[in-house]
């Protein structure tokens, strides 16, 4: 039997043997002015990092990457006069990309989910921060910006907007406080309004009422109220004791009042020429229908609700009642960061790194359409400990613990993660 060292020895060969076919086939994608940015490159054996590289051309880059055979490659998203200079200080800093990461990192329940679960689950969140955030509310157009998987655990939003390239990190943190919500006023969602005045014995009178935000409202406010009707549509869906029961779990509500809201919602009012409800007016942007009791006592669930860090709060998953976005923070607000060069390969999985259109990551699936074509369905004959269950390029597999012979693909899967040993010839 082959002694551990020499196993692991061997399946790490095996694995930069196929990344070094794959950077000779391969066509790179090299990043928007490449001659700018410094690249920085993590090899096989831990703690093993060479940075403060520049490369003025793509054969050069290349060169490196088959000569080498780093498991990870990575690119500034800064520019700099000099991005070869072996100091921060030398490299004369001249603008950055705006870079947003999201990985299982930021999936509370991630541990209990399988791989496939947890990128899926990372793809909805990085689908919600580029349109609700990136598009519409910073106005990033699509074109100057770019999403990445990052063949791990995550995926990258790159905004090349020339905009963004003077601002420093307190700017970017702004940004990232924005998305995340630190620091929301929601009290400023619901604004009170006048909508009559009367004046009596020289003093004048001023009736308000209370305006919540509207579905067209720009930023938070449309967010809110976004929020507010699913959070509403919800507790439609819920059996009266079960929406009731949901209600009374936020600290200080007595069931006479969570009874008193739910029935202020939800029971018609047969009013012409229709019969409606008060989510129905609700919904339609007039919260006052609601008497003051309920109504305040659901504006406060409803903010209570976007403080939750959570995916799921007493068994009501909150996607689409919350509605802060997610990203990074260190990431984003590092004006000098390396990121994940795309095209290239990552060296815990074997998988490339994709760059994707908006339309395009809808139906991307990473165990499918990031398993490079370079590797092959060729049997490699590998060892591993425990039974694998999975799918990977549209086939499923049940592996056995013990030696099995299985497709290229799949062995470079495994053996990048550690869950496989290659068996050699003995």
């Amino acid at each position: 039997m082959v002694s551990p060292e020499p196993a692991k020895e061997a399946t790490t060969d095996f694995v930069r043997t196929q990344f070094r076919r794959y950077y000779r086939e391969s066509k790179l994608r090299l990043p928007d002015r490449f001659g700018r940015r410094e690249f920085g490159f993590m090899f096989w054996s831990a703690g093993i990092v060479q940075r403060h590289l520049g490369f003025g051309r793509e054969e050069d880059v290349k060169e490196f990457l088959t000569t080498r055979v780093p498991a990870h490659a990575y690119y500034s998203s800064a520019y700099y006069e000099t991005p070869g200079a072996p100091t921060m200080e030398e490299k004369g800093w001249l603008g950055a990309d705006l870079i947003f990461d999201l990985d299982a990192d930021h999936i509370p329940t991630a541990k209990q989910m399988s791989y496939p679960e947890m990128l899926e689950a990372v793809r909805g969140k990085i689908i919600k921060l580029y349109d609700e955030f990136l598009r519409a509310d910073f106005g990033f157009d699509e074109g100057r910006m770019r999403l990445v998987f990052s063949g791990g655990r995550g995926y990258h939003v790159h905004v090349f907007d020339e905009r963004v390239w003077p601002l420093g990190s307190h700017e970017r943190r702004e940004i990232v406080d924005w998305i995340t919500g630190k620091g929301l006023d929601l009290d400023a969602a619901f604004r009170e309004s006048a909508f009559d005045s009367r004046e009596f014995q020289g003093r004048v009178r001023v009736k308000k009422r209370l305006v919540a935000p509207a579905a067209r409202d720009a930023g938070w406010r449309g967010k809110i109220f976004r929020g507010m009707a699913e959070l509403t549509a919800r507790l439609e869906a819920l059996k009266p004791e079960e929406a009731v029961a949901f209600l009374t779990s936020f600290e200080g509500v007595k069931e006479s009042a969570a009874e008193d809201l739910y029935a202020d919602l939800f029971k018609p009012r047969a009013t012409a020429p229709r019969v409606i409800r008060g989510v129905d007016r609700l919904r339609e942007g007039q919260i006052e229908a609601l008497p003051d009791r309920s109504r305040d006592l659901l504006i406060r669930i409803v903010k209570d609700l976007q403080q939750v860090r959570l995916d799921e709060y007493h068994g009501m998953p909150l996607e689409g009642i919350t509605q802060r976005g997610e990203t990074d923070e260190p990431v984003t607000s590092d004006i000098k960061r390396l990121i994940r060069m795309p095209s290239s390969l990552h060296g815990r999985t074997g998988l490339a790194v994709v760059e994707l259109t908006r339309d395009g990551i809808d139906g991307f699936r990473p165990l499918r359409d990031a398993v490079p074509a370079a590797w092959t369905d060729e049997p490699v004959r590998v060892r591993v400990a425990n039974g694998i269950n999975m799918e990977i390029r549209g086939e499923a597999f049940n592996v056995a613990p013990g030696v099995n012979d299985v497709p290229q693909y799949l062995a470079i899967f495994l053996a990048a993660r550690g869950l496989a040993t290659v068996v050699t010839e003995a």
